[in-house]
């Protein structure tokens, strides 16, 4: 676990007075923040400045998702997707299909976006080849609330219903249901050695295999876990209800409390310089550590 100690947090007061509602990182050391008030305002992390705020969502931006061309991606309650310049934060395209609210993205390494809204998944080509509507991935019987995607070519959704349901992205076949949870799934995250990690409300992060989708281990927490995020060597960052973030190995022994926060962490994030940036509560602040 080296590497994540307590350290000095600097927070970033967000213009407004808006919560913050997701966040995310670029290659560039630019930190997204997504706000209740439809706008996503930007940070350098490497100075701590504000450098733009990026306007066009008429709902809460509820996730959002670096790709791997240096693209941003935008999911909101306006039910749309929205494509932008890492670069000068230029709109670059939307996709606007879905009938509910998008709660969760993600975007494969050729472009590939899952949108998740309501029960069901859907799959887009890449921005460049117009974000063409591939298929329908149906299932899941309440709210799915978070899309990751394996190192074996697998797409993960966790939902309401409480299990983690396991997809094809070749041809969006139904390859198993992950279950064990009684509550929520709100968090996945995949590791590099294809690990697979559900965090949910009943407050317990589960290990899944990523080769053949069985039970590996079951963490317990104090709370209901909002957040996972995959540190160096592997390491699972955890944000869960009290305001506690948690670092865990994976294996047997018991989670370690980084931080502690006054209000719940809602979010976080980890750049890639390998700061943890997290947002608490309704103080609009963001804190990179």
């Amino acid at each position: 676990w080296a590497g994540y100690t307590h350290g000095n947090a600097t927070p970033h007061t967000l213009a407004g007075g808006a919560v913050v509602t997701s966040l995310a990182t670029s290659l560039s050391n630019t930190l997204y923040c997504g706000l209740n008030d439809s706008t996503i305002q930007v940070w350098s992390t490497v100075t701590n400045t504000h450098l733009r705020t990026l306007e066009g969502h008429t709902g809460c931006v509820n996730e959002l998702v670096s790709g791997k061309d240096g693209t941003v991606y935008s999911a909101s309650g306006d039910t749309t997707v929205r494509i932008w310049s890492g670069k000068d934060g230029s709109h670059l395209g939307t996709v606007e299909e879905h009938t509910g609210a998008l709660e969760c993205i993600a975007v494969g390494t050729e472009g590939t976006l899952y949108t998740g809204a309501d029960t069901t998944i859907r799959v887009w080509a890449s921005w460049r080849d117009g974000s063409r509507h591939l298929r329908t991935l149906e299932g899941h019987t309440d709210i799915v609330w978070s899309l990751a995607l394996g190192t074996s070519g697998n797409v993960y959704s966790g939902s309401a219903d409480t299990t983690v349901r396991v997809w094809s992205a070749v041809d969006g076949s139904h390859i198993g249901t992950l279950e064990g949870h009684t509550g929520d799934v709100i968090a996945l995250a995949v590791a590099a050695d294809g690990a697979v990690y559900s965090g949910s409300l009943d407050g317990t992060v589960r290990t899944w295999s990523g080769r053949d989708g069985s039970a590996i281990r079951k963490l317990e927490m104090e709370e209901g876990v909002w957040t996972i995020a995959i540190g160096a060597g592997n390491t699972v960052i955890i944000s869960e209800g009290e305001g506690r973030v948690s670092v865990w190995n994976g294996g047997a022994a018991p989670a370690r409390t980084l931080y502690t926060f006054g209000e719940d962490v809602n979010m976080l994030t980890i750049g890639q310089d390998g700061r943890l940036c997290v947002a608490c509560g309704f103080d609009s602040q963001v804190s990179c550590l």
